[in-house]
């Protein structure tokens, strides 16, 4: 097998990477020894590429941990023992890490350690989007961001030396375009540090107790003061000034990031390039307040461009109250652009134009009458989740008992929509059994309450919280959605599959001995295959009618992956097909199941199976209350 191209050593060589491998790239050429992360989008490339760097790079140890604090704590014990290091997680695994991160920015780096938050303006695939450089306020620690593949790769590079030259953990913040936009990059030279590794015993610096705590937050701030005095001279910032006037005024702009790479491209578009000032930032916090106070000093008016909070626009009002010039310049930033969602294209022409005062017409969008039907994000064809979620509505129409359905962040919270409609809740990983732990103390058992969620979320935070119910005896059923794969995020392996993220084998962690160890009984216990839905109403119904603490392991292989075996092993998908004189038009699988392979004929009255996409699970011939379902046997 070739050396896949963004682990070719050949410096200077040009590439088109995602952003997410160029970042890899930069922190393979940095000479990190240990990576440690969860998946989450839009950051999970990072990791995954690593992997596949590490059979030609073998001093690289990279692991997907059980969750996001856990993988910065691994990741910070390299950096204790000097080894170049690099915890990665999307935004709000950052919140899960903050624990363990927070405390640590006191201590500080020993091996360059830099944090990787993958930020989502929009919520594509989020649950909010939280603007993660107040992580660097809060922490006080450096946060950078880069605006292009390349900057992403150097930068990233850069980041592990400037740790180490001042003892600081590194912010590395991304958004989403940038992890999953490609660019040009040419690759750079890869270090191999030469340099002993191992724990020091500096047990005033690691022993994080109180009276060594508050000796560390005076060297955080003396640390954090000498970044910001440096952050004039950061290689990645830059300033360009110029004294032209545009209907007499002298125009400034200042952004970071990918909001920085939209900016010039619209300012090229008008032409604006050269006559206005620009103030780019590859480090967002600690600002550098001398290129701020002369791009004040340069303009009449400053348009400050950022995606989500009003960091650097706030910062920016507060040195000019500071320098006093507030009525020599005009700040604006959040009266044009919008404090949620990613800006298009569009935007930062419309805004811009509107802040130079240059007249900008919007694409006329033809006004073309057609009435489409709604299309709501689904489960895929065949999935496991869907049958288990189908059982759980059969369950409640059957028992006319009205379930409190706890979910939780995967694949399944899909069932919120019609026509499975069978999620209530859903905040954050392993919410869904702290959330059931709140409801069994004001629920009767009128109102059965269903904590729900995958295998890969129970092993990141789901274990505490079903301890906190064994503990305390509250009344609920946690059903975990066992399909071997963390598989919202990219099937990404997890201990239920016993498969490292170098695809070597690991040990598996069998979910029904671990419930059983967090003090479950095994009469409260039930396994049963997603697929087989008679059997699953079956056992839910006991499950549900029992009390306690009870766990249901609805467990099959996510189907993307089951079709991936059978076609590897050259096995015969099962073909499904309807028996169009059985078939009644009832509309019960197509309206109540909701299998994206099933569809109905309006004129014929009958369903159709598409063959196309059908993965052959068979729930549906269960589903058939006339048996009109049937899997064709050759």
């Amino acid at each position: 097998m070739s050396m896949p191209y963004f682990a070719e050593e050949i410096p200077g060589k040009r590439v088109i990477m995602l952003g997410n491998e160029a970042i890899a790239r930069g922190i393979l050429e940095a000479g990190v020894v240990i990576g440690a992360g969860y998946p989450g989008t839009p950051s999970s490339e990072i990791l995954d590429t690593l992997a596949k760097m590490k059979p030609y790079y073998p001093h690289l140890n990279i692991e997907w941990s059980i969750n996001e604090k856990v993988g910065f704590e691994v990741a910070y014990g390299g950096s204790m023992s000097n080894a170049r290091s690099v915890a990665l997680m999307k935004h709000v695994g950052l919140n899960v890490a903050s624990d363990a991160f927070m405390t640590a920015c006191y201590a500080g780096a020993r091996g360059g350690m830099v944090v990787v938050s993958a930020d989502d303006p929009n919520c594509f695939s989020s649950q909010n989007e939280q603007d993660n450089r107040y992580f660097g306020l809060h922490a006080l620690i450096p946060v950078f961001e880069p605006s292009t593949a390349q900057e992403a790769k150097d930068l990233i590079k850069y980041a592990f030396e400037f740790s180490e030259e001042h003892h600081t953990i590194v912010l590395f913040r991304t958004t989403t375009r940038l992890n999953h936009g490609r660019g040009d990059v040419m690759l750079g030279e890869i270090q191999n540090i030469d340099r002993p590794y191992g724990f020091d015993w500096d047990r005033a610096r690691w022993v994080c107790l109180p009276s060594h705590s508050r000796v560390l937050r005076t060297k955080l701030l003396e640390r954090f003061e000498k970044i910001s005095n440096l952050a004039d001279e950061f290689p990645f910032n830059s300033l360009k000034l110029s004294s032209e006037k545009i209907n007499g005024i002298r125009y400034g702009f200042i952004a970071a990031g990918i909001p920085y790479a939209q900016l010039i491209d619209t300012l090229i578009d008008f032409g604006l390039e050269n006559k206005v000032s620009i103030l780019k930032l590859g480090m967002v916090i600690p600002p550098p307040k001398k290129l701020i106070r002369k791009l004040l000093s340069s303009v009449d008016k400053i348009l400050v461009v950022e995606e989500l909070e009003p960091i650097i626009e706030n910062i920016l009002k507060q040195l000019a109250y500071e320098n006093k010039l507030v009525n020599e310049v005009e700040i604006h930033g959040k009266d044009y652009f919008p404090q949620q969602g990613e800006f298009s294209g569009e935007i930062y022409l419309e805004k811009v134009a509107n802040f130079i005062g240059i007249k900008f017409e919007k694409n006329s969008i033809p006004d073309i009458k057609i009435s489409l039907p709604p299309r709501l994000p689904v489960l895929c064809p065949g999935c496991s989740h869907r049958s288990t979620f189908y059982a759980i509505t059969l369950l409640e129409k059957e028992l006319k008992l009205k379930f409190i359905n706890s979910s939780d962040i995967g694949c399944y919270t899909l069932a919120v929509y019609k026509p499975l409609e069978c999620v209530d809740t859903e905040i954050c990983m392993g919410g869904s059994i702290g959330l059931a732990n709140g409801f069994a103390k004001i629920h009767s058992t009128e109102n059965p309450i269903l904590a729900i969620l995958g295998d890969s979320t129970f092993f990141h935070s789901g274990v505490p919280a079903l301890i906190n119910a064994v503990y305390n005896q509250n009344n609920i059923l946690v059903v975990i959605l066992d399909n071997r794969s963390t598989s919202m995020t990219g099937f990404q392996d997890n201990p239920g599959t016993g498969i490292k993220i170098t695809k070597e084998p690991g040990t598996r962690v069998v979910i029904e001995e671990l419930v059983r160890g967090c003090g479950v009984p095994s009469e409260n216990i039930w396994v049963e295959d997603s697929n087989n839905l008679n059997k699953m109403v079956e056992k839910l119904r006991e499950a549900v009618k029992s009390q306690g603490v009870r766990v249901f392991i609805s467990r099959h292989l996510c189907s993307l992956l089951e079709e991936r075996e059978f076609r590897l092993k050259q096995i015969q998908i099962p073909v499904v097909k309807v028996d169009p004189s059985k078939c009644k038009g009832c509309l019960i699988c197509v309206n109540q199941f909701g299998c994206p392979a099933l569809s109905f004929d309006s004129e014929e009255k009958k369903t159709n199976i598409d063959q196309e996409i059908c993965r052959g699970c068979k729930v549906c011939i269960s589903v058939c209350q006339y048996d009109a379902i049937y899997e064709e046997i050759n």
